[in-house]
């Protein structure tokens, strides 16, 4: 027994030096280094941390595991012999998995202990946020996403998805939501949108064409989420819809016109200058090859192909806005820019393209830009249309690993030039967050997004699949101190 309380002094020891580290750093939320600096200590911290206290808790087990079965003589025959080494072998795969459980749960355990971080912005933003719909306490509907926002005839309309979890949710479902000023506590659902069928609904979009109200979003069919059709529906209240229908695009290819359905809708709503044709971007596969196009329609069921924005690699989840000259901006989201797609890891090929038209939105130049993935966008322009802002996500970039599900989110503010954009500032958020929506009016600009609790500092992985609450929040800002703010850069 002596001998065994010398075995586990060690590994006690470095449990308990791991565990007061990591209540340190999690506290402090960094780190001095050697004098240059503080670091802030995320994943890199959950797996130092996870990995001292994995190599405690496993050299503990094995210590006192062995002195437990082995206190008996085993006899030294063949099935002795062979009695040993199956305990050995027992021992050894429980060891494993107890060890494999503390790993992941002091990694849970750190970044539920960490501070959230910091999310000081300038006061000319005039900057409030603020919960527009909350998780609420219903396990099947507490993950709220993929916002949307639009102001039609007095009213916001938010409209979000309503789910268990990011993957696919067979019961999710989309809700409309209205209020007179956007504030918090004063929406009122009045609409919920399924179809077809059982199925996973998400990426919803709201206008105004020809005096109705229309409602776009794709059906899911897989659990890692990968929409590949459209449905539409339309309103005269906003309350009241017709059954979803799936959308045929006409899509031109060398031998002629085809109508067909597969086209996933961008993120930006359809837009018009001159409400007689509206446009919208849209993804899929035509001649083998993934690419986005720009349609238009003069009634928002029937959608042609004008043009081709962007085939060089798979791109998705189009933003698109008006320039001054009535050309198209577009900010697309590419996994990967090369072979190397690295998903669950990410790749230092994944950016986004800026797309512009000219010739009348026949052709497009385009530029990469590798600060950030924009997921889950929306375009917005101030100052008759000379200045070009973007909501969407922060990967933390520049970074080599964009995409990496175990690296950190943020919902952002980015100016958008022709070839490159501008990080201005995050909105509070973390873990899974992002799919804005925008509305300016006057000088306001609301921006609706979601989020994980915004007292913490999840990875991306933790909030699509652990901690899966997120509540829908609202940004208001000032688009005047938003210009003053953005001068400040290279943008201005």
């Amino acid at each position: 027994m002596r001998n065994l309380k010398v075995k586990i002094t060690k590994p006690l020891l470095l449990i308990i030096i791991s565990a007061i580290l990591m209540l340190i750093i999690g506290t402090t939320g960094t780190l001095e280094l050697l004098g240059k600096g503080t670091v802030s200590l995320s994943l890199t911290g959950a797996i130092i941390f996870a990995g001292l206290m994995g190599c405690g808790i496993f050299s503990l087990l094995i210590n006192v595991l062995r002195e437990v079965f082995f206190i008996a003589e085993t006899s030294r025959n063949f099935k002795g012999k062979i009695i040993k080494s199956g305990k050995y072998v027992v021992v050894i795969l429980f060891t494993l998995i107890i060890t494999l459980v503390a790993v992941l749960g002091t990694m849970l355990i750190y970044w539920n202990i960490r501070l959230p971080p910091s999310y000081e912005t300038d006061p000319v933003l005039q900057l409030e946020t603020y919960t527009a719909i909350p998780t609420g306490n219903q396990l099947e509907k507490h993950h709220k996403s993929n916002t949307k926002l639009y102001y039609w005839k007095g009213n916001f309309y938010l409209t979000y998805q309503s789910s268990k979890w990011h993957l696919e949710d067979k019961n999710g479902e989309l809700i409309i939501a209205k209020s007179q000023d956007a504030s918090e506590g004063s929406w009122e659902i009045v609409a919920s949108i399924k179809g077809p069928g059982q199925n996973d609904v998400r990426d919803p979009l709201i206008t105004e064409i020809n005096g109705k109200l229309f409602f776009y979003f794709l059906p899911n069919f897989r659990f890692d989420p990968g929409p590949n059709t459209t449905y539409w529906t339309v309103s005269n209240d906003g309350e009241t819809w017709i059954e979803p229908q799936e959308l045929e695009v006409n899509v031109l290819y060398e031998d002629g016109w085809k109508t067909e359905a597969g086209w996933v809708f961008g993120r930006q709503r359809p837009l018009t200058e001159d409400n007689i044709t509206w446009y919208v971007m849209a993804s899929g596969r035509k001649n083998n090859k993934r690419m986005t196009i720009l349609l238009e329609s003069t009634d928002g069921i029937n959608w042609t192909e004008v043009s081709v924005v962007y085939d060089t690699y798979g791109s998705g989840e189009a933003c698109m806005e008006f320039l001054p000259n009535g050309e198209f901006i577009s900010t697309l989201r590419v996994s990967a820019m090369s072979s190397w797609t690295g998903y669950e890891f990410g790749t230092p090929h994944a950016g986004t393209i800026i797309a512009t038209s000219y010739n009348n939105h026949r052709n497009w130049s385009h530029h990469a830009d590798f600060q950030t993935r924009m997921d889950g966008a929306t375009l917005f322009t101030l100052n008759n249309r000379s200045r070009i802002f973007v909501a969407g996500r922060n990967h933390l970039g520049p970074r080599i690993d964009i995409g990496n599900h175990v690296s950190r989110k943020r919902t952002a503010i980015y100016e958008v030039t022709k070839d490159h954009l501008i990080h201005l500032f995050d909105l509070p958020s973390n873990g899974d967050t992002a799919y804005t929506g925008v509305v300016v009016r006057g000088d306001d600009i609301f921006v609706s997004y979601y989020t994980c609790p915004i007292n913490k500092d999840y990875p991306w992985i933790v909030g699509i699949c652990i901690q899966t609450e997120t509540e829908i929040r609202m940004a208001k800002f000032s688009a005047s101190g938003l210009i003053q703010y953005a001068n400040q850069f290279e943008g201005g």
